[in-house]
């Protein structure tokens, strides 16, 4: 629960928040967001109750959706024509990077959750660098916001089932992986510590990847190199028997490399949608998939919960052939681009 409350909290922000980046700019909203996570995260840090530990999730989670949104468009928006795929592909490569730092941490502060959580708001020192960041404003077209949401729709849908599959397919597995590694693969911590830290570092290495090669080859057929790789490591991961330790250790490192195809989703709905609707758009899809993701999360925790951790295991390999596939349909189904749109006032 505590979990996907902070990514139900991130569809919040990321709808509104997104909104009014669109209106008044992006950067505003990143410093906004930005500050706002990191803040809440150190409240999280101290929280001395369960409800002041779920609130903050909450409200991190918001601001969290704010940030992604005004820094991912951003970024795409800045970036040459040529280099929008390597350069939004950086940015999301912040996951994985800050995912193995998370390894990293929980080697050394493990045994002291407070202060492990602590180290969640060191963004807050990034705020003031993000004053100096240009851009460059947008007008609003606000009197046709509506119709042109509804002229996006097929795109927004498919964007959507998209990145629900994507979180599906990642939380699915690295969600929960702290127990499996424990209760049924019998990783101790360090190893566990170890191999989180080179699966999301290999993740990072795989985002800028694929999102160069989206600059150059078709995107589509990149997240279907990527979701064939999750096949392929899923079972070897999470396996249904007993295995040799190192076959799921190379399964997580080959999945988490495999999940690097994520930026290209939000890159196909950024290229087909207006700027003046880019920043609502990317974020609901964005975090929609997200909060879904959370949902999962909850599932399988009940699964465990009533289970078993090999029930959890199987529940883990169902859910996650599921999520492949809604990636799969969203884009074998993706609307054929009806060329730019050109917007008078």
């Amino acid at each position: 629960m505590l979990f996907a409350l902070g990514l139900i909290g991130r569809v919040i922000g990321g709808a509104y928040f997104g909104n009014v980046a669109d209106r008044i700019g992006r950067k505003p909203v990143l410093i906004i967001g930005t500050a706002g996570y990191s803040l809440f995260q150190l409240l999280l840090a101290f929280a001395p109750d369960v409800e002041v530990l779920y609130v903050s999730r909450l409200l991190e989670g918001i601001f969290m959706g704010a940030q992604w949104t005004a820094g991912t468009v951003l970024a795409y928006e800045n970036a040459p024509y040529n280099m929008k795929g390597i350069v939004t592909g950086i940015v999301q490569a912040g996951y994985g990077i800050g995912y193995a730092l998370t390894g990293v941490s929980y080697i050394f502060l493990g045994g002291d959750p407070r202060l492990l959580l602590l180290t969640g708001s060191l963004p807050l020192i990034l705020v003031p660098y993000m004053k100096f960041i240009a851009e460059e404003r947008v007008s609003s077209h606000a009197a046709h916001f509506s119709i042109r949401i509804k002229d996006y729709l097929p795109v927004l849908i498919r964007a959507t089932a998209g990145m629900i599959g994507m979180f599906l397919a990642y939380f699915a597995v690295f969600g929960y992986y702290t127990v499996i590694a424990d209760e049924y693969l019998h990783l101790n911590p360090d190893t566990l510590g170890i191999l989180m830290t080179v699966a999301n570092i290999g993740l990072a290495i795989s985002f800028i990847l694929f999102s160069r090669l989206a600059d150059r080859f078709d995107k589509k057929k990149l997240i279907y190199n990527g979701v064939i790789g999750l096949l392929i490591s899923l079972p070897l991961a999470v396996p249904f028997l007993y295995v040799p330790i190192i076959i799921p250790i190379i399964g997580v490192i080959l999945y988490a490399f495999s999940t690097g195809f994520w930026p290209l989703m939000p890159l196909l709905l950024a290229d087909a949608v207006p700027t003046e609707l880019r920043g609502f758009l990317s974020g609901f899809a964005y975090n929609i998939g997200g909060m879904v993701g959370g949902i999962g999360n909850i599932i399988l925790g009940f699964i465990g919960e009533y289970f078993g951790v090999e029930g959890l295991a199987k529940g883990i390999d169902i859910m996650g052939l599921f999520s492949i596939a809604v990636v799969f349909v969203s884009i074998i189904t993706w609307p054929k681009s009806k060329g730019h749109v050109i917007l008078i006032e």
